[in-house]
């Protein structure tokens, strides 16, 4: 038995170019590994699966960068923020004018949602600049029962003033390119080493594991795999520790690379 993990924004779904659902190629190609009696497991920053993607039956879901798993609809990670955590990162965030957004599995808590930066974050992972209507926006501590935290910033400098003061409490995975944010969650898993956790738990051998994604929060997920595939429009940190590199998404990078490993024919 082989496992697939999947990053999904940049490797599944690509928004910000108007690739807003898998190609019909990618979803044959999961599907017939999937029949040849294989396992397939998102793993993403996201906290959960969008709609887009309900229409592939995944075995397991990896999200919040690794802190919240779940296997065969069981959840076998949960790693929420305690109140004082809640509060460590709002006074610290208020200090350097960072803007946060918590999310959980049963609510988002954001008191921003107009800011300019929010809406930009809006626009690249969901696509639209829409306020959403599911966001508690005034909110206790004590009403957030959050995961995870995306927190953007004005500045690099702000945000490398506010993650060394996280750093010694928090996980946190930075981008200081683009959209300038941190995605922030307990001290535990990383996307890597959760997908490790997870084909160890199914005892499955490196040898038969596989990982894809474009971005550097995949490189410690590629290189836990025995095969770790960039995607053609990935970042050139990651192309340089995969093991190989696919083509764009866009162009059924994913499909590609199954018919290359997996002789998977899919239609275009």
């Amino acid at each position: 038995m082989k496992i697939a993990f999947f990053d999904i924004d940049g490797t599944l779904l690509d928004v910000p170019h108007g690739l807003n659902a898998p190609s019909r190629a990618t979803i044959e190609a999961l599907k017939a590994f999937q029949d040849q009696g294989n396992k397939i497991v998102i793993a993403s920053a996201r906290g959960a699966v969008p709609a887009s993607l309900e229409c592939i039956p995944f075995d397991g879901y990896i999200f919040n960068d690794g802190h919240y798993i779940i296997y065969e609809g069981k959840v076998l990670v949960d790693d929420l923020f305690t109140q004082e955590m809640v509060q460590k990162q709002l006074d610290v965030y208020q200090k350097y004018h960072g803007r946060p957004q918590f999310a959980g599995h049963q609510g988002s808590w954001c008191n921003c949602l107009d800011d300019e930066l929010i809406i930009k974050h809006r626009l690249m992972f969901a696509g639209t600049a829409k306020r959403p209507q599911d966001v508690v926006e005034h909110f206790t501590v004590a009403d957030v029962k959050a995961v995870s935290c995306c927190v953007l910033f004005d500045t690099v400098e702000a945000l490398e003033q506010a993650y060394h003061e996280l750093e010694d409490q928090f996980t946190m995975i930075p981008y200081k390119t683009g959209l300038i944010r941190m995605d922030v969650y307990c001290k535990g898993f990383t996307k890597g080493t959760a997908c490790q956790y997870l084909y160890r738990q199914l005892k499955i051998e490196r040898e038969n594991t596989y990982a894809f994604g474009d971005g550097e929060n995949d490189i410690e997920m590629l290189q836990l795999v025995k095969h770790g595939i960039a995607m053609g429009n990935a970042v050139e940190p990651l192309k340089a520790v995969a093991s190989e590199v696919t083509d764009i998404v866009t162009h059924d990078g994913i499909a590609k690379s199954f018919h290359k490993h997996f002789a998977i024919e899919v239609t275009s």
